[in-house]
């Protein structure tokens, strides 16, 4: 069986405008294979794509049970699809058809994406809540998101993506930052016992802070490519979260191509329960990129019978640089300090919790960062 039923998809899809470029679109998605076979770290197959395939998903348009009860932040302009359908929005949603920085090619569930979804396009600075929310068992949702921040400006964009049961949220991101101009990107990708995916590029000129939050998957795939133009500054964080038996992947990869680029970037995860959570990333300074500096740094801590990979990659192709640094540790929880906190008065899931979120939490992080967070943990039973 295929990840989405064919005859809902073309259905779908013929409803939308361009026809003939998204049917090509969809025949990429048809003949790539999910990804090629490889070990090296930063490449090998966690994401059991095998279990996708499983799954003949139908790409519809539904009322769901929840009603207007969506998240909201003060000061943020918010925007809604609810199963496929747009609740609210004040952004258009352009009919044009693939994503200026990501090419179909990219990744098998990037040409699936791109030929079922409309694009959103923000193309100035402000304050944007975007929620992205399934829940009708067996709907698959897709969503293409292209960010323009012009020079002089600065953009807080939060894609919020949540989902449940059989169902799966894909999105294609990307962002273009402006010289003198910043961005902060906050990918939030929630689940419970469901999928999804999201593939994401930056191409920067003047800074952007991006922040990435995975948990509570049974097949959880998210990838985020930087790359630095002269000057340009990024910092990145990552943080995923498996329980029970959740599969969790998340890649944050940054490519320096211009002299003096700077980036820093931090990878943590909790594995808990019986789930396998991955986090990996390649930092990598080019030829011409000479006078960088970057650092790539990851951490995993275990819970039980779980299993955490941790691989923080550096590359350096001239010998002209001012910092490349990378490092990575995974330890298990030790038994003393729960039994510890247990003397203390906490139960053993408190103790857990107090744990998790003692290591999660990052001191650059924003105020929402944290809640999110916090609010993800508190839903997993912590």
């Amino acid at each position: 069986m295929p990840l989405v039923d064919i005859d809902s998809a073309k259905s779908f899809l013929s409803s939308l405008e361009n026809r003939s470029e998204r049917e090509e679109l969809f025949s990429i998605y048809e003949r790539l294979p999910y990804q090629l076979i490889n070990d090296s770290p930063t490449v090998k197959h966690y994401t059991r794509w095998e279990n996708l395939d499983k799954l003949n998903l139908k790409i519809e348009s539904l009322d769901g049970k929840r009603g207007g009860n969506y998240p909201s932040i003060p000061g943020y302009v918010r925007v809604v699809i609810h199963n496929n359908l747009v609740k609210e929005t004040p952004l258009e949603f352009s009919s044009s058809v693939g994503n200026s920085l990501i090419k179909p090619e990219d990744h098998k569930l990037v040409s699936l994406t791109l030929s079922l979804s409309r694009k959103l396009e923000i193309k100035q600075g402000g304050k944007y809540l975007i929620y992205h929310y399934t829940d009708v068992e067996g709907n698959f949702s897709p969503i293409n998101i292209e960010i323009k921040v012009p020079e002089g400006e600065s953009a807080d964009v939060i894609y919020y993506s949540e989902n449940k049961g059989k169902s799966m949220n894909s999105a294609v991101i990307s962002a273009s930052v402006s010289k003198n101009s910043s961005l902060n990107l906050t990918l939030v990708n929630k689940g419970n016992l469901s999928y999804n995916f999201v593939y994401s590029k930056a191409r920067v000129e003047g800074s952007i802070n991006t922040y990435i939050i995975s948990s509570g998957f049974s097949e959880g795939h998210v990838e985020y490519h930087s790359y630095l133009e002269e000057g340009a500054q990024a910092f990145f964080s990552s943080r995923a979260l498996g329980v029970e038996n959740n599969n969790i992947d998340v890649i944050t990869n940054v490519y320096h191509d211009g002299p003096k680029s700077v980036s820093n970037g931090f990878m943590k995860s909790v594995s808990a329960g019986s789930s396998f959570v991955v986090t990996r990333g390649d930092a990598r300074i080019n030829e011409q990129a000479i006078d960088s500096s970057t650092s790539i740094i990851g951490k995993a801590i275990m819970l039980g019978e779980s299993t955490a990979v941790v691989a923080p990659m550096l590359e350096v192709r001239t010998g002209r640089v001012i910092t490349a640094k990378h490092s990575a540790s995974v330890s298990k929880v030790p038994e003393d300090l729960i039994f510890y906190l247990q003397n203390r008065g906490f139960d053993k899931k408190s103790a857990e919790g107090l744990i998790i979120r003692g290591f999660m939490e990052e001191e650059g992080d924003t105020e929402i960062v944290k809640k999110l967070i916090d609010e993800i943990i508190t839903s997993l039973g912590y």
